[in-house]
């Protein structure tokens, strides 16, 4: 598939959600909910029940930087939530998550934080998921600067015969987006460098052109 920039939303109040959604419904179609919770952030976001409860006409993938994510599935499978990714590090099972968020019905990834070997990733059920997801700054907390450790990890993966999503997190701008596509990332998960510039629709065309996309 052709690369494609993904933003992301990491807020911490409810109009900031609102605001952001609506910002772009206009420009895509997909959008990544990050939540955090202490475990990952030292200012959680909002709640992931507020984060994915807030309706939206886009297709909603929930990343959660929470402990035992698993404990979120049924209340996103509840408000439809297209692709919930947990992070490796606060889960007991990689195996329980992915088989009950297949059980009913939703896209799964696994997320890797920065620090974290993507030899961590239990090959078996990696090859069952939809997507890994590659931190390449530490997960929750935004405007970090990119760390090349994840190309090393998303090329691993392409190199290993990982043929699904590889989504690269953390970082994504204009200087670092054509990196990722080559190293074999074809989300690309956009948080400030959008949402921050000066006209975001331009942006975010800016964005697609570098990554090849459309």
């Amino acid at each position: 598939m052709k690369p494609i920039i993904v933003p992301t939303v990491f807020v911490f109040d409810r109009l900031a959600l609102e605001e952001r959604l609506e910002l772009y419904e206009s420009l895509t179609d997909r959008v990544q909910l990050d939540v955090a919770d202490e475990e990952f952030s030292v200012q959680p976001s909002l709640g992931v029940g507020v984060m994915i409860g807030q309706p939206s006409s886009l297709k909603r993938d929930a990343h959660l930087m929470v402990n035992e994510p698993i404990e979120w599935l049924e209340a996103c499978k509840d408000e439809a939530i297209e692709m919930v990714v947990g992070q490796i590090e606060t889960m007991s099972s990689q195996q329980e998550f992915v088989d009950q968020a297949k059980e009913w019905g939703l896209k799964v990834g696994l997320a890797v934080d920065l620090e974290t070997e993507v030899k961590e990733l239990e090959w078996e059920v990696t090859k069952r998921v939809d997507q890994i997801l590659i931190m390449a700054v530490r997960a929750g907390k935004e405007q970090q600067q990119f760390d090349g450790r994840a190309l090393e990890k998303v090329q691993w993966l392409r190199d290993k015969g990982f043929e699904k999503e590889v989504c690269v997190d953390g970082g994504v701008n204009e200087a670092t987006i054509k990196k990722c596509v080559r190293a074999g990332a074809d989300i690309l998960a956009v948080g400030s460098a959008l949402w921050k510039a000066n006209n975001v629709e331009e942006q975010f065309n800016k964005l697609n052109r570098l990554a090849g996309g459309k």
